[in-house]
């Protein structure tokens, strides 16, 4: 009895080993998707809030949210009051909001393209470099960190 239960025990050990590891190419592939999934999931220049504190609150607090982890989920009401809603100014919105832009009072999505990445194994996370796709005057590059939340890839940070 007691050679079964370590056999048991042995082969439980093994799957919850070869389960768990972090796989760099998988993470790079599936984060990849989910992340293009992100920036297609509105067309380039679409309007998606009006450019008002509760529009843009209701916006980022809606299915897009489901691309965020719980992380960048907290940075959002910080990012919302930095925005100038009453003031007219160049660029307005914060750069790690910068997929979105602003319009005639209308807030626009901004489409950004992957151009290079960087694994980081340790943390478990991939790092995307990414610009707009039109290269316009208010585009930044940017690096967006995405990290494994709940079995699923989402945006863990945005920094230029």
């Amino acid at each position: 009895m007691n050679k079964r239960r370590r056999i048991l025990l042995a082969g439980i050990a093994f799957l919850l080993t070869a389960c768990g590891g972090f796989e760099p190419e998988t993470a790079l592939n599936e984060s990849r998707e989910q992340l293009t999934a992100f920036f297609t999931s509105y067309e380039d220049d679409e309007v998606v809030a009006d450019y008002t504190q509760e529009s843009v609150t209701a916006f980022l607090e809606g299915d897009v949210s489901n691309y965020f982890s719980d992380n960048f989920k907290e940075e959002i009401p910080g990012l919302i009051e930095k925005i100038p809603f009453e003031e007219t100014t160049l660029d307005p919105i914060p750069n790690k909001l910068d997929f979105l832009d602003d319009s005639n009072k209308q807030v626009l999505w901004t489409k950004y393209v992957i151009h290079d990445y960087e694994i980081n194994s340790d943390n478990e996370q991939v790092i995307f470099e990414v610009s707009s796709e039109e290269y316009g005057m208010h585009s930044n590059d940017l690096k967006i960190t995405m990290h494994q939340e709940d079995g699923e890839w989402k945006i863990f940070s945005i920094s230029e």
